[in-house]
């Protein structure tokens, strides 16, 4: 039987550290404790007895996929954070080399693909099967390497590290080669951290060189096949996590855990967004040789490890910040304890967290004592997923991702390719996981700190001045160990008042008040349900917890089956609590307060902005546009008649914007008018616009967003349409033709949407239903599937017919085009809409790049790009009007 090895050694005593290293599974004696206070001889026989434990699991061999297999754990956690914020590029992770050398590009690509042939979680994606997450494990695609002419990266590289994945559709690795020069490229890998963490990087370019020196002389992979797949651990994990060993790993986890975890009170400069960016900056701190050199003594001295004595450090450091005397810190492990997992790609990781009682002003070497027990006991107790731990534990509420400690003390290997010159790039995705994460990286000759921080909450002056005062404390610390630490850092007397004071005023903002009547009762129940959130107050905004686009389409669903009635989901805008959603449906009829005008931001000095809705005809995916405006900026949109289920559809584009006008010009009775249209909206504008020029009004700005008008293609030369597909053609090679008729086929018939993996009798069966759908995801990003049966699938379709009969005519003024930068697949074959915008306006086309694809330019981070974009053109046109 397989005996288990501590996964992180570094982390765990000197004891400990030999038993994990040789693998042996029983601990004779507990470590010399030294000078630090020591634990209990329960402690130690509590871990002896989880370690008997985990030697019982079953043997972990591969399984069947004839049945559905489970996400593991730390997988299904991920997942649902997905689920909350599709459109987040949080969990992406770039890996970039620079090559220099003739290098040898269809053995690079035999190489990846080799990679993706090996490992079977590098080509699984997550499908939903009875309200669960399942893997899908694909064939072994024909994988092509992208090949761009780029000399400028580092737009490119941040845009590529920030596109969100699809974990529904894959593939969730993306390879692009960048061609600098004839001996110099750029490797670029992205990878969505599901089906990948920090050991599989190592993993990874190991096999990337072993491959690449083997395709490269022609001769065959040296590799041997892996023993086992991640599906197998992920269905193992589930089967030995239950039963004693379960018990006894949550055993010591509600021991440890016992009276709940407070939030941390961090001395943020900033209260929490409305709507949270995550963005994240990082600072460097470089320890001194002599510095460096005096912590590992201590260590020795202490008989710890540097992992607790940093740690302690750390904590002391939170200490003097926060004044709190209960503080909890977490720490990832790399969870392989099996030999078989060593060499797999997957995601592993598992969160630990660190609570280390501070009470009694005990001086740091008996801090560090503390702190040394806790961190033994909890890699002891690794196994336990941090999931797991978070429902069993009632730990919902609390911020588990606010502070974040890492020892780094593996070298990375350099990559090695014959005949290349192979540097790593330092890429960032520019997204912040924790509000501050603290990684020491050991070196033979010193020690470097990066305090990754979330730009929402800090300040960089506050984070460099965080970092000296760790170093400072590290200094004082090796200078007098036996120090309370009440007495380090006295210059930080005051930071806690100003903490308590930061403190205060969230408390202030997030004041608890429970449901008052049946309705608001009701409502609440619904609110928890949909977002997994308990409690929920009346007073709670429901995009403030986590609520998004596809979470309010079956909110609203559950609210129409429990009171009968359909509120359209701009509701959200003016009613996004439980109070007032519920004095909303105290109404007796709701009908009469229907608009098509929507008041997302109506206050502010400067004209205000009107945009007409996508193709469904709600505009809820304005709502982040709307927050990166400037707040002297006022900002409607224009939602579609028949959106409530109730009212008639309008059928021509010219009603639409007859409609609109009449609504706008109550807002603004006489222009210049400021007016703006995504997707299908576009067209809406653009008669809008000629129809306003009509009555004798001024338009200062018409602008759209990846807007096509289709009805211009029957009037366009043939010859333009045919010159923008031969560029595709060269853009994207001879297969580009092959494709685009296997899509015209596909689109005739109503499947161009479909994956091919369904049967013909079940795609027959979908082709109704997708005929619907298709367009759906264009304009709404964090849609996946389907809406439910109500007045919007209806809506769609006749969208589409008006959209396909509208003729536009020519434009007397100028037009700004924001172009979607990305091409997705369902969008590539349509060709540069430019050609037609051009023709239609006189005054020219201005056309502005922005990050993202149809479907995630709203969305964050791409929508930062967009709105600043926008923000100089109104500007522009704002002057001009001033004159």
């Amino acid at each position: 039987m397989k005996q288990v090895e501590f996964d992180k050694p570094s982390a765990l005593p000197e004891g400990l550290q030999e038993k994990g290293q040789t693998g042996h599974h029983s601990i004779t004696s507990p470590p010399n404790q030294s000078k630090s206070e020591t634990a209990s001889a329960e402690f130690w026989q509590a871990i002896k007895t989880v370690i008997g434990l985990q030697n019982q699991a079953p043997p972990l061999k591969p399984v069947s996929r004839n049945t559905d297999l489970p996400l593991s754990f730390s997988q299904e956690r991920l997942w649902f954070l997905n689920q909350l914020k599709p459109d987040s590029s949080a969990h992406n992770i770039p890996l970039g080399l620079h090559i220099r050398g003739s290098l040898n590009v269809p053995a690079l690509e035999q190489s990846l693909k080799e990679i993706l042939r090996r490992h079977e979680t590098l080509r699984t994606t997550v499908a939903t099967v009875d309200g669960q997450p399942v893997q899908v494990i694909h064939p072994i695609p024909d994988f092509r390497l992208a090949i761009l002419d780029c000399t400028t990266i580092h737009h490119f590289l941040r845009e590529q590290t920030q596109r969100p994945f699809d974990l529904n559709c894959g593939p969730l690795l993306r390879a692009t080669l960048l061609y600098l020069g004839e001996q110099e490229h750029v490797l670029l890998v992205t990878i969505h951290q599901i089906v990948f963490d920090g050991w599989s990087e190592g993993v990874l370019l190991r096999e990337l060189a072993a491959l690449y020196e083997a395709f490269s002389t022609e001769n065959p992979s040296s590799l041997p096949e892996l023993p086992i797949q991640y599906a197998d651990f992920a269905l193992w994990q589930r089967q030995s996590l239950q039963g004693e060993l379960k018990d006894a790993l949550l055993s010591y986890w509600k021991q440890q855990l016992d009276g709940g975890l407070p939030a941390q009170q961090l001395p943020t400069d900033h209260l929490p967004p409305v709507v949270p960016t995550r963005r994240s900056d990082r600072q460097t701190l470089v320890l001194p040789q002599s510095l460096t050199e005096a912590l590992k003594a201590l260590t020795r001295q202490e008989g710890a490890t540097l992992f607790a004595t940093l740690l302690a450090a750390f904590k002391v450091l939170l200490y003097r910040y926060t004044a709190q005397e209960n503080l909890f810190v977490c720490s990832p492990t790399a969870n392989r304890n099996r030999s078989q997992t060593k060499g797999l790609i997957g995601y592993f990781v598992n969160l630990l967290v660190l609570r280390t009682d501070l009470s009694g002003n005990p001086s740091f070497r008996q801090l560090l004592g503390r702190v040394r027990t806790c961190a033994s006991g909890a890699f002891a107790h690794q196994d336990l997923p941090v999931q797991q731990l978070v429902n069993s534990l009632n730990l919902v509420n609390t911020p588990l991702n606010q502070v974040m400690f890492v020892l780094q003390n593996v070298p990375k290997q350099p990559v090695k390719l014959p005949g290349l010159t192979v540097s790593a790039l330092e890429i960032d995705n520019g997204t912040a996981d924790f509000d501050l994460a603290l990684s020491m990286v050991e070196s033979a000759q010193e020690f470097i700190g990066v305090l990754k921080y979330n730009t929402d909450l800090f300040e960089d002056a506050t984070i460099t001045e965080m970092l000296g005062h760790y170093q400072t404390l590290l200094e004082e610390i090796v200078a007098n160990p036996e120090q309370p630490i009440s007495s380090l850092l006295p210059s930080l007397v005051q930071r806690p008042l100003l903490a308590a004071s930061t403190q205060e005023r969230r408390q202030q903002q997030q004041e608890f008040v429970a449901p008052r009547n049946l309705v608001e009762l009701q409502l609440t129940e619904i609110w928890q349900e949909v977002l997994g959130i308990q409690p929920i107050g009346v007073k709670d905004n429901f995009f403030e917890l986590g609520g998004h686009s596809l979470l309010a389409v079956t909110l609203f669903t559950q609210i129409e089956q429990k009171f009968g009635k359909n509120l359209p989901l701009a509701t959200l805008f003016q009613a996004a609590t439980v109070e007032q959603l519920a004095s909303l449906l105290h109404q007796e009829d709701e009908s009469e307060s229907w608009r098509s005008l929507v008041a997302i931001k109506p206050t502010g000095s400067k004209p205000p902005l009107f945009c007409v809705h996508g193709i469904l005809g709600n505009v809820l995916i304005f709502r982040n546009f709307a927050a990166h405006l400037d707040p002297e900026q006022p900002f409607y949109a224009l939602q579609a008649q028949g959106l409530d289920g109730k009212q008639v559809p309008y059928t021509r584009i010219e009603e639409m914007a007859a409609h609109y006008i009449k609504e706008i010009r109550e807002i603004q009775p006489e222009g210049p008018y400021y007016l703006g249209g995504y997707s299908f909206g576009g067209a809406i504008a653009f008669e809008m616009a000629q129809q306003l020029k009509a009555q004798g009004q001024k338009i200062a700005w018409l602008g759209f967003f990846d807007s096509v008008p289709l009805g211009y293609r029957q009037q366009g030369r043939v010859h333009e349409w045919v010159l923008q597909h031969v560029k595709k053609v060269f853009q994207h090679g001879p297969d580009y033709i092959l494709d685009l008729v296997k899509w015209k086929i596909k689109q005739s018939l109503g499947i161009a949407d479909w994956s091919s993996k369904h049967g013909i009798k079940e795609t027959l069966l979908k082709i109704v239903q997708e005929k619907l759908f298709k367009v759906a995801h264009k304009s709404h990003p964090e849609m996946e599937q389907p809406l439910p049966p109500t007045a919007v699938p209806a809506l769609e379709a006749i969208h589409l017919e008006t959209i396909r009969h509208y003729l536009p005519q020519v434009y007397q003024g100028r037009v700004s085009y924001f172009q979607a930068m990305e091409v997705s697949e369902t969008d590539k074959w349509y060709v540069d809409p430019s050609v037609g915008w051009k023709k239609l306006a006189t005054e020219g086309l201005e056309i502005h790049g922005v990050p993202g694809d149809h479907t995630t330019m709203f969305s964050e981070p791409y929508v930062q790009d967009l709105v600043e974009q926008l923000s100089t053109c109104l500007e522009t046109a704002q002057a001009k009007v001033r004159g």
